[in-house]
């Protein structure tokens, strides 16, 4: 059984990040059950910067993560089978349509959860299922050795996040190598397209926690670009990519915050500045009414469209 990431401390996967109860984790507000009835669709998934030439390759990784090694035996049918449980069929044959439109190779990469110093031992392997061609799926194995050969060949040179690494993580893989040279790639928090699979909008999501140093209403790029300069920049060069809109929302846990702050990025991908900042009421998870509202609000006044 395949199931999505989900954000925990890298050393206690049980221990999961903290959240706000009233309106949910962001990924509820920009699901695709909820901005498809105005004709947009998200996604989520990790990408790679070719740092030689500043350029976004042309391979993305999806990771899901398994409960159990049937994986390492699964073929291809079982574990596209596998997939189209975990995140729908119509769901994945929409973001299979959307990467062959965009020239770009969708691979998911499958792998167990186990705790951060197990990934050296023998038999530990992350599976590797190319849909770039659905006529010939090929699947093929990594252990850590070999994936970070693969990761270096795609970004080219080597960055650091700190002899800590990170301290959450959506998988004690990407904590592991996150004390490494090359780390596992940084993603895209979610990525809203159309039914023409045109890209509308790249978002990143900044939390805002209780023990925050900075008040919420001062939340802002400039507060973070220096020493996140290569999210930033990498993000800019997926805009550039896509040629779309990107937008930072920082978003409360504390709950006597009811609204949430965004942000627009404009400028070269080495001077980012902010263009435009607006304020929306959070929704309420429990109320779905809330949430489709949320979206409309989102569309009109931040994207511009008509819905």
């Amino acid at each position: 059984m395949l199931r999505k990431p989900i954000l925990a401390l890298t050393k206690n996967r049980n221990q999961l990040a903290q959240i706000n109860t009233i309106c949910g984790n962001p990924e509820d507000w920009f699901s695709s059950e909820i901005f498809v009835q105005n004709g947009l669709y998200s996604t989520s998934f990790d990408f790679f910067v070719n740092w030689e030439n500043e350029t976004i390759c042309n391979e993305v990784w999806i990771k899901r993560i398994s409960d159990t090694n049937s994986i390492y035996q699964q073929n291809t049918t079982q574990l596209l089978h596998e997939i189209s449980k975990c995140d729908g069929k119509e769901e994945s044959n929409r973001l299979y349509r959307f990467f062959k439109k965009q020239n770009i190779i969708e691979k998911y990469m499958l792998f167990v959860d186990i705790n951060e110093n197990e990934w050296e031992n023998e038999g530990v392997y992350i599976v590797e299922l190319d849909l770039s061609n659905k006529d010939t799926n090929k699947i093929t194995y990594y252990n850590v050795e070999e994936i970070q050969d693969k990761i270096k060949n795609l970004r080219k040179k080597p960055a650091s996040i700190g002899k800590a690494g990170l301290i959450y993580s959506t998988s004690s893989l990407e904590g592991y190598l996150s004390k490494q040279q090359f780390f596992w790639p940084g993603d895209v928090d979610t990525l809203l397209y159309d039914s023409n699979n045109e890209v509308v909008a790249i978002i990143e999501f900044k939390k805002h926690t209780k023990n925050s140093k900075i008040p919420f209403n001062e939340q802002k790029l400039s507060n973070y670009l220096s020493r996140d300069i290569l999210k930033y920049k990498s993000l800019a060069l997926l805009r550039d990519r896509f040629k779309t809109n990107l937008f930072v929302i920082y978003y409360p846990i504390p709950e006597d915050i009811n609204y949430m702050i965004i942000e627009k990025l404009e400028g070269s991908p080495h001077s980012l500045l902010v263009s435009e900042r607006y304020e929306l009421k959070l929704p309420n998870k429990q109320y779905k009414n809330t949430m489709e509202d949320f979206a409309k609000r989102f569309i009109t006044k931040i994207l511009k469209q008509i819905t």
